[in-house]
């Protein structure tokens, strides 16, 4: 008799959420990114201000840090913050593997660029994401390499800094999985249909 075992899912993307965590997690302890981010006063350096009392959950609530890509402009909202993952492919050495592209795009009111001695705002922010996860781990294999960095105008307000990391996934995007409730109830089924079997024989 062929038994019908449950299999939990095994899938590179299932990577994202707990990617998104762990850098999530890492931000909520840099108070120079969040002062980059929420310190908006023209003609003084974020820096020099004190952090903001604002948790990061709290800044991707308000859609300063947007983990779905979608801008929208909010005039009371001069900086933005947006995480992404992209471009998905096999390895090109171990198909088992998958490479990604993390993406996060600084974007900043051209009003906000100028911080002061030659500062700029987007870049100052890319060097706080840039040093906090550069050749760091997620849960991928091996640790996240940087490819390049672009500057974007959006439009005549917006500007933006686009980082670009890869990152390489493999078996261990199954780990923490719950199944839900219908995958328990079917591998209940198939356990109680086991014991009737072994019962009657």
């Amino acid at each position: 008799m062929k038994i019908d075992r449950y299999k939990p899912p095994k899938s590179s993307f299932l990577s994202v959420e707990k990617d998104l965590s762990i850098i999530t997690g890492n931000m909520e302890k840099c108070s120079r990114l969040k002062r980059l981010l929420c310190n908006t006063q023209e003609n003084q350096n974020p820096l020099n201000q004190s952090t903001p009392d604002i948790s990061i959950s709290d800044m991707i609530e308000k859609g300063i840090v947007k983990i779905i890509p979608k801008l929208t402009i909010d005039k009371t909202l001069l900086n933005y913050l947006i995480i992404q993952f992209d471009n998905f492919m096999p390895n090109a050495t171990n198909p088992e593997y998958r490479n990604n592209i993390l993406e996060f795009d600084v974007v900043c009111h051209f009003n906000q660029w100028n911080i002061g001695d030659f500062q700029l705002r987007p870049y100052k922010i890319a060097a706080e994401l840039d040093s906090m996860f550069n050749g760091k781990y997620l849960t991928g294999i091996g640790t996240l390499q940087f490819l390049g960095a672009r500057k974007a105008v959006l439009s005549d307000e917006y500007g933006a800094v686009v980082l670009l990391y890869s990152v390489i996934h493999g078996e261990e995007d199954t780990n923490d999985y719950t199944p839900i409730k219908s995958d328990q109830d079917h591998f209940k089924q198939v356990l109680e249909d086991i014991k009737e079997d072994i019962d009657n024989n």
